[in-house]
């Protein structure tokens, strides 16, 4: 009587270890499943388009230089990720909004940009980084949008 009560014991302890080595593999897949998912960033995210410039100050890139697009009629509470950049050696930039360079939404945007430097601050001397007082427009079409350059 005892060696079956052991025989059932082991059983239900090697049973147990497979319901947990096998819900532990269950969990693990699925967590990998859910970061490797291409579901969108945002529940209502908006079809975007290719769009590309170049910053140059002075006739010179502004390398590293920050770019943001805001909505000109864009809601005080509004959830959508800003179409932004970052200056390439070259002076270019790629507006990215949802995924890396795939564009921006439809629409006119005010352009801010910062150009910072640890000792200095704001390169551009802070001109460009408020979207109520920048300067700078883009419009954004369907299609692939190449931008005229922004020469400050």
């Amino acid at each position: 009587m005892m060696i079956r009560r052991l025989e059932i014991a082991t059983k239900w302890g090697c049973l147990r270890r497979r319901s947990v080595v096998g819900a532990s593999l269950t969990v693990g897949l699925m967590w990998l499943w859910g970061c490797t998912s291409t579901s969108p960033v945002t529940e209502n995210q908006k079809p975007v388009h290719p769009v590309k410039g170049s910053i140059t100050v002075g006739g010179q890139p502004a390398v590293a230089a920050f770019v943001l697009f805001t909505p000109v009629n864009e809601p005080p509470a509004a959830k959508d990720p800003r179409p932004r950049a970052e200056v390439k050696e070259d002076g270019s930039f790629a507006i990215s909004t949802y995924g890396a360079e795939d564009g921006a939404p439809l629409g006119e945007y005010v352009v801010t940009v910062t150009w910072e430097d640890r000792d200095l601050g704001d390169k551009l001397g802070g001109r460009y980084s408020d979207s109520k007082r920048s300067t700078l427009r883009a419009t954004v079409k369907e299609g692939v949008n190449d931008l005229p350059p922004f020469k400050l």
